[in-house]
């Protein structure tokens, strides 16, 4: 009898171990249906080769839904929404990536190495415990009641928890999990066959529109990593951010600028940043990395053959991107400045190979100022990218920059990730402080060099994790869009958008996908033509 009570404990903390994901810490309840199920059947076999089979398969069963719990955790740490297998097991490389540019190669090798000795020694112990529990004839038994009662509970409940009927302080969270990733296939599936159906417009419909109302203005995508409106309106980031965003409208009013703000749904959270750019240049809602394969199959124009058509040379700055990056190319950008074409010679700061300061400056000294032709660009911003350490100042004098290598007197300064990481509060005041270096950054940049023959976007690209967010948090970004000219910038009040730098509301009721269309109804051939 100890022997069974003792396995019957430890099953259910194992199964009840599976929730904490769900809700990020102790699940409501203190039964797990499934301990009763399986301490009851393997106290009615009797010991031998079968039991002991049993036994194991019934524990590589427990490895499988323990290591999709910890994925399930990740996922919801990191995107802010439920693992959904069907859809995410293209993200492991990049996973590896991710964490192997935060903590270093050697760090996540600990890492892994300590998991997976727990991994095995969770599920080494309940296999033995239920291999345990079968005795060999002749020997005390468990009373066949009890082991026959305990067995049949767990079936009913079990059985219950798919119906959605259980008893309060009860669950079967094994069954629970399979169950939600079996919808989630069929959801997946749905989605998968929706946006393929989208991929089958007829051809004249996806082909380059020009957009006569924007000829010969520069247009300017600055898109700030992990800024979203949290940033803004949680209590814990808004002391930052707001009297950031405050000081920026001022430096643009007192350039003549003109700035309205409004807010759009990223497709995503916490990361993939390029499911948010291909939302924003095709017209289509990109959620999935599967579905970003998908695209690429395709013959596909977007945002960047409107412009190439509207007589725009059109550039991708990129300074994440230090590999071959092929799924850039289907853009067809005139141009991609990628790590290793922006000339840096500073120090890189963990994930983030050079400041936004920089890749803003080589922007203008490199890729605008010498156009001969008005340029469309996408700037994808990395200094408000986790690990957000360390912080820089924002230097005034912009033509000290160079080459990147005044940078060098920052280079190791600021905590490692290893060591700010142990504390999430002070990674959240660093994400804040991240958000408003990059902000300003921008902010200064647009007030110095943005005129009335430029329209400038400055947005966030996703939210950040839901470390830093929580785990209700909208997916919206705020979008300030800039210009010496204010009627550029009509369109955009006529959507909502409100003037100064404050964005109106922590929801939004369209998506990135709606840019597109938005810039054809404004600044189209027929708009033109109403005009």
């Amino acid at each position: 009898m100890t022997r069974w009570l003792l396995t019957l404990v430890l099953l259910n903390a194992v199964l009840l171990s599976l929730a904490v994901p769900q809700y990020a810490g102790i699940a409501p309840y203190g039964l797990a249906w499934e301990a009763l199920l399986l301490a009851g059947l393997f106290a009615l076999l009797p010991a031998g080769r079968l039991a002991r089979g049993l036994a194991w398969f019934a524990a590589s069963g427990l490895l499988v839904l323990v290591v999709l719990a910890l994925f399930d955790a990740l996922t919801r740490a990191s995107l802010s929404r439920p693992l959904n297998v069907a859809q995410d097991w293209v993200l492991l490389d990049a996973v590896y990536r991710l964490v192997t540019g935060n903590l270093g190669a050697l760090a996540t090798a600990l890492l892994g190495s300590a998991l997976a000795v727990l991994l095995v020694t969770v599920i080494w112990g309940a296999g033995r415990g239920l291999g345990a529990l079968a005795v060999p004839a002749g020997h005390a038994r468990l009373p066949r009641v009890i082991a026959g009662g305990a067995f049949v509970l767990g079936m009913v409940g079990t059985l219950a928890a798919a119906r959605g009927a259980l008893p309060p302080g009860t669950a079967a969270p094994g069954a629970g999990m399979l169950q939600e990733q079996l919808v989630a296939a069929r959801e997946a599936r749905a989605e998968n066959q929706r946006f393929r159906a989208r991929l089958e417009t007829p051809r004249d419909e996806t082909t380059a529109t020009p957009l006569p109302g924007l000829a010969g203005v520069d247009v300017i995508l600055g898109l700030v990593e992990s800024y979203g409106v949290s940033a803004v309106f949680d209590s814990r980031h808004a002391p930052v951010i707001v009297p950031s965003l405050e000081s920026i409208g001022a430096q643009l009013e007192a350039a003549d600028l003109h700035v309205v703000t409004g807010v759009l749904e990223a497709p995503i959270a916490g990361g993939q940043s390029w499911l948010a750019q291909a939302s924003l240049l095709t017209g289509l809602q990109v959620r999935y990395a599967g579905h970003y394969d998908e695209l690429q199959t395709r013959t596909r124009d977007t945002l960047v053959q409107d412009f190439q058509a509207t007589g725009h040379a059109t550039t991708m700055l990129a300074p994440a991107i230090q590999l071959d990056w092929p799924e850039g190319r289907w853009f067809r950008w005139d141009r991609i400045v990628d790590r290793h074409e922006f000339d840096y010679a500073g120090p890189p700061f963990f994930w983030v190979t050079m400041p936004d300061q920089y890749t803003w400056a080589f922007f203008e000294r490199a890729i605008r100022a010498p156009a001969s032709e008005p340029v469309f660009a996408m700037l994808a911003l990395i200094s408000s990218h986790a690990p957000w350490t360390p912080v820089l100042p924002v230097l005034e004098d912009w033509g000290a920059i160079g080459d990147g290598a005044v940078f060098d007197q920052w280079a190791g300064q600021g905590p490692t990730p290893e060591v700010l990481w142990r504390d999430f509060d002070r990674v959240r005041d660093f994400y804040a402080q991240s958000v408003r270096y990059s902000l300003e950054v921008t902010g200064a940049y647009a007030a110095e060099h943005v005129d009335d023959r430029t329209l400038f976007l400055m947005l966030g690209d996703h939210q950040p994790a839901a470390l830093i967010t929580g785990q209700e948090a909208s997916w919206a970004v705020p979008v300030h869009v800039i210009s010496g000219d204010p009627e550029l910038l009509e369109p955009f009040l006529a959507r909502g958008f409100v003037p100064g730098m404050q964005p109106p509301s922590e929801s939004a009721e369209d998506g990135f996908d709606a840019l597109r269309g938005w810039l054809h109804d404004a600044f189209g051939a027929s708009s033109k033509a109403d005009g």
